[in-house]
């Protein structure tokens, strides 16, 4: 006679728990969103003019916390251009510049510190002269010559040095470029000017080299080179400490195209050094000239392999130029714009997890904006430099935002307007700045004044805002979570409401309906099974699944010098030699 009953009870409790576990879902799901990690606020954000063009390329850091900034100005005197080389506080505001001209047209691109002071390196040559040196200038920490040396791989060549490390002892290595065969080009220079050695590399038709760290008793530069068939791979090449080749390696991606198989375009920008090699950054393109680019991120282990590929993408057009790895992550910045003709241009930001999944990125800027190099602060803040104009093809001015970090106090400037250039203030500083990038007006993001708001992390569909994995079968990126490192995960906290919701329907069932199957009272059977001999959603005993194994990247490669190898990546990020 209460049979009935039993089951409407039965079936109301299933309800319940259905809808107990239903509601657990949404809620877990409103907690991924919100673990999601913010785009950092923007602590400053400012630009240096000099009344003319100027772009700034390289940066370093001040002992006192500021940063030494170089560049290329155009100049007032005879001369066409000069390097340019500044100097501002840790709150972005300028605190001395100076020029150098050696021959009419002189251009800055990289600055290393060095003790007591910084090493800057470019080109130089005459207006209209293919005749082209490379140029390194030493200066003290108020930016005064200290000396500067003119050096090239052969007289009468067109030369340049477009990036410069200091090792472990002191001495400065240079890598760049010369006109003779199309070679790259590798100079070490002790401090007192002498060159400890020289020499040029090139496993294809026109070599170039953009970056440069030192690392592992030697130095890994990268850069772009012609391959057999034409393209332009990414290359990356290992120096010992006397200049000696330990490993050249190519990439390239897959195009997936039946006609042209692979990407006409792919060149690697800068390089730093990971806990299990190195990673790379730079950028692809199927048809370079469309001048579309997808921005490009790697990893390779000590020996020149290949551990994960990874698409960094904001728009149609975007490169990375610089990078800089942090506690397991890495930080990128560099250009993305609605097209490759420099109009809505901006500067790029990501940041990206040990295996190159996405946690976070935001473009800065408006008009015609880029950043060309970046340093990590303490607090992992990111104060990034490049160049900014009202529109494309407009006069541009050096630039600089930091973003995430410590908040930086600033002082009220004064009233007297100095002689000297000063960097424009911002919003906050309550003058009437001269143009100053604000960050693009999108969902949720940081306004010039630097007040962050959430911005969601980027997913891995591969569209605009997005970082898609393209090596060696790592699965789709994922976001993550916010680092604090407490609590549960949220899909744990989704499972075990589930398991609860079940637990509960079987607890219902073994109530109201167990004595189907037998006497009444019965429990169904005291080893977890129900009397008919199925599973009654217990714990499951020896039945539950095998815990997954995970292992760290290989980082083992042949202890052979590998010379020109190329890895080609393949359009659904499968790679194959």
């Amino acid at each position: 006679m209460e049979r009935e009953p039993s089951r409407r009870r039965f079936v109301r409790g299933c309800c319940l728990a259905g809808a107990g576990a239903l509601a657990a879902s949404h809620s877990v799901g409103g907690a991924t969103a919100s673990r999601r990690q913010e785009v950092p606020p923007t602590r400053w954000n400012r630009t240096y003019d000099q009344g003319t063009t100027a772009d700034a390329n390289g940066l370093a850091p001040a002992p006192d916390g500021g940063f030494v900034v170089v560049g290329t100005t155009e100049s007032g005197d005879d001369a066409v251009s000069e390097i340019w080389l500044y100097k501002t506080s840790a709150a972005g505001r300028l605190e001395w510049q100076t020029t150098f001209a050696e021959r009419g047209v002189t251009e800055g691109f990289d600055v290393a510190a060095v003790e007591d002071g910084f090493v800057v390196v470019g080109h130089t040559h005459e207006e209209g002269d293919s005749d082209q040196d490379a140029i390194a200038v030493r200066v003290d920490g108020e930016g005064t010559e200290q000396w500067r040396r003119t050096f090239n791989a052969r007289p009468r060549t067109t030369d340049t040095m477009r990036a410069v490390t200091v090792d472990d002892q002191g001495r400065f290595v240079f890598v760049g470029w010369t006109s003779r065969f199309r070679d790259a080009w590798v100079v070490r220079m002790a401090d007192d000017q002498s060159i400890d050695w020289a020499e040029t590399y090139g496993p294809g038709d026109r070599n170039q080299l953009h970056g440069v760290v030192a690392a592992d008793g030697g130095y890994v530069a990268v850069g772009e080179t012609d391959d057999t068939t034409g393209d332009t791979a990414g290359w990356a090449v290992k120096l010992d400490d006397g200049g000696a080749q330990m490993f050249s390696q190519q990439f390239k991606k897959r195009s997936g195209d039946q006609i042209n198989t692979y990407d006409d375009y792919n060149v690697l920008y800068d390089v730093a050094e990971t806990r299990n090699g190195f990673v790379a950054v730079g950028a692809n393109a199927f048809d370079p000239q469309t001048n579309d680019r997808r921005g490009w991120a790697l990893e390779i282990n000590i020996n020149g392999g290949k551990l994960w590929g990874t698409r960094v993408e904001s728009d149609t057009h975007t490169v990375l130029r610089s990078v800089t790895g942090g506690n397991l992550e890495y930080y990128v910045a560099g250009e993305t714009a609605t097209n490759g003709s420099g109009d809505d241009a901006r500067g790029f930001v990501a940041n990206l997890g040990i295996e190159g999944e996405p946690k976070w990125q935001h473009s800065y800027g408006s008009g015609s904006s880029e950043f060309s190099a970046f340093h990590l602060t303490g607090g992992e803040g990111m104060v990034c430099v490049g160049s900014t104009a009202a529109s494309a093809g407009g006069d541009t001015s050096g630039w600089g935002v930091k973003v995430g970090g410590e908040a930086v106090a600033t002082a009220t400037p004064s009233a007297t307007p100095s002689s000297t250039p000063s960097p424009t203030p911002a919003p906050d500083d309550g003058s009437t700045p001269t143009f100053t990038p604000t960050p693009t007006d999108e969902p949720d993001g940081t306004d010039a004044m630097g007040a962050g708001t959430s911005t969601p992390a980027p997913t891995a569909s591969g569209g605009p805002g997005t970082a898609t994995p393209d090596g060696d079968g790592g699965g789709e990126a994922t976001t993550t979570g916010d680092g604090d490192g407490g609590g549960l995960s949220p899909a744990v906290v989704g499972v075990g409401a589930v398991i609860v919701a079940l637990g509960s329907a079987g607890v219902l069932y073994n109530r109201f309906l167990g004595d189907d199957g037998g006497p009444a009272g019965s429990d169904g059977g005291a080893d977890g099974s129900s009397s008919d001999g199925t599973d009654d959603g217990g714990d499951g005993g020896d039945d539950s699944p095998d815990p997954v194994e995970t292992s760290e990247p290989d980082t083992d490669g042949t202890e052979e010098v590998q010379a020109a190898q190329t890895v080609v990546e393949g359009p659904d990020d499968e790679t194959a030699e």
